[in-house]
C-alpha cells in the first residue's frame, strides 16, 4: 500500500513538473523572458528527467525479481547525477536573473555552486563509478549541499521579495496576486529544502543501524522506509499543491486573494 501511494505521488509530480516545464519554456520563448525559460528547464531536467532516472535506478531495491544489472544501475545513477546537476544549475541561473540580475556576488555564487556540483559529480564517478550505495562518500555530499544551497536560496529570495511586496501593497503599488505568487514560491522553496533531507537522513539512519554502506538488508531498510516515505510523500504532495496554485491558479483562488486583500486594506 505504501509503495503504491509513493508511486502515485511520484508519478503525479513527474507529470506535473513536465507540464509546468513545457508551459514555462513556451511562455519564456514567446515573451522573450529568459529567466522563465531557465525555470522551465529546471522542472524539465531536474524534476522530470533526473527524478525519473532516480526512480528507475532504485527500483531494484523494491524486490529481487526487478533488480537491474550492476552496469545498468551505474549508468542510470551517473545519468541522474549529471542531469540533476544541470537542472539545479538552471534553477540557480533563474534565481540570480530574477532577484539579483545586477549582483556580481550572486553571479559568483552561482558559478561556485555549479562548479562544486560539477566537480562533485566528476569525483563521484571517478571514486565510486556511480555505484548505487546506501551511503556514498564525500563527493556525494558535496553535490547534495550544492542542491540544498540552490533550494534554500530560492526560498530566501522569494520570501524577502514577498515582504517587500507586502509593503508596496499597503501603498497600493503592487498586485496582490503577484505578491501572493512570490509567497507561495518562497514556501515551495522551504518545502523542497526540507524534502531534500528525507533521503540522506534515511540513508544515515540505515547506516547507523547496520554499519554497512553498500549492502541492502530489507529487514532493516523497510521499517526505515515506512517512516521516511510517508514524510516524503506528504512534502511532495504539498509541493505539488503549491505548484498548481503558482502556475495554474483557478479563478476562484484569484478572487479569494483579491477579496482577502480588500479586507486587509480597510
Amino acid at each position: 500500500m505504501l509503495e503504491a501511494i509513493s508511486g502515485i505521488v511520484t508519478l503525479g509530480m513527474l507529470v506535473l513538473s513536465v507540464g509546468v516545464g513545457v508551459r514555462l519554456v513556451r511562455l519564456g520563448r514567446r515573451d522573450g523572458a529568459g529567466p522563465v525559460v531557465w525555470l522551465g528547464l529546471y522542472f524539465l531536467i531536474y524534476s522530470g528527467l533526473a527524478t525519473g532516472l532516480s526512480v528507475t535506478t532504485y527500483i531494484g531495491w523494491s524486490g529481487v525479481g526487478v533488480a537491474l544489472p550492476e552496469a545498468v544501475t551505474r549508468l542510470l545513477n551517473g545519468a541522474f547525477f549529471v542531469s540533476s546537476t544541470l537542472g539545479v544549475s538552471c534553477l540557480l541561473v533563474f534565481t540570480q536573473r530574477t532577484f539579483r540580475p545586477d549582483s556580481g556576488r550572486a553571479r559568483a555564487f552561482v558559478a561556485c555552486d555549479v562548479l562544486a556540483m560539477a566537480l562533485g559529480t566528476l569525483a563521484l564517478g571517478l571514486s565510486e563509478g556511480f555505484q548505487v550505495r546506501v551511503v556514498n562518500g564525500p563527493a556525494y555530499w558535496v553535490v547534495f549541499l550544492g542542491r540544498l544551497a540552490a533550494w534554500a536560496w530560492v526560498a530566501g529570495e522569494a520570501i524577502v521579495y514577498w515582504i517587500k511586496q507586502r509593503r508596496r501593497l499597503a501603498l497600493g503599488l503592487a498586485d496582490p496576486i503577484v505578491a501572493n505568487r512570490f509567497l507561495l514560491w518562497g514556501v515551495w522553496g522551504v518545502v523542497v529544502t526540507v524534502l531534500a533531507f528525507a533521503d540522506p537522513l534515511a540513508r544515515l539512519w540505515y547506516w547507523a543501524a547496520t554499519g554497512t554502506s553498500t549492502v541492502w538488508v530489507p529487514a532493516v531498510g523497510r521499517p526505515i522506509i515506512q517512516v521516511t516515505v510517508p514524510l516524503a510523500c506528504g512534502l511532495s504532495f504539498a509541493s505539488a499543491v503549491l505548484m498548481v496554485l503558482i502556475f495554474f491558479p483557478s479563478a476562484g483562488y484569484k478572487r479569494w486573494i483579491l477579496a482577502r486583500h480588500a479586507l486587509e486594506a480597510r
